[in-house]
């Protein structure tokens, strides 16, 4: 089984790929982007499990948005 993955790199992810931190409540991190749909993560001890990871994944997939076009769009690693 996959281990947890660190918020910082699920953030980084998301933002690369066109989704911003929308809001906050509780442990939930909403993310929101125009033409994506909205991705709730739940955060705890700095930690998100792997599930959401290849989630996030699919939705980038689905955008047709590769690792490739994240990077080109001018984010760094």
């Amino acid at each position: 089984m996959p281990s947890d993955v660190s918020f910082r790199d699920i953030r980084s992810l998301l933002e690369r790929h066109g989704w911003s931190l929308d809001r906050i409540k509780g442990s939930h991190h909403v993310f929101a982007g125009e033409g994506r749909r909205t991705v709730v993560i739940p955060v705890h001890k700095g930690k998100v499990k792997f599930c959401y990871k290849r989630e996030i994944d699919r939705q980038i997939a689905a955008l047709g948005l590769g690792d490739e076009e994240g990077r080109r769009s001018g984010a760094a690693d």
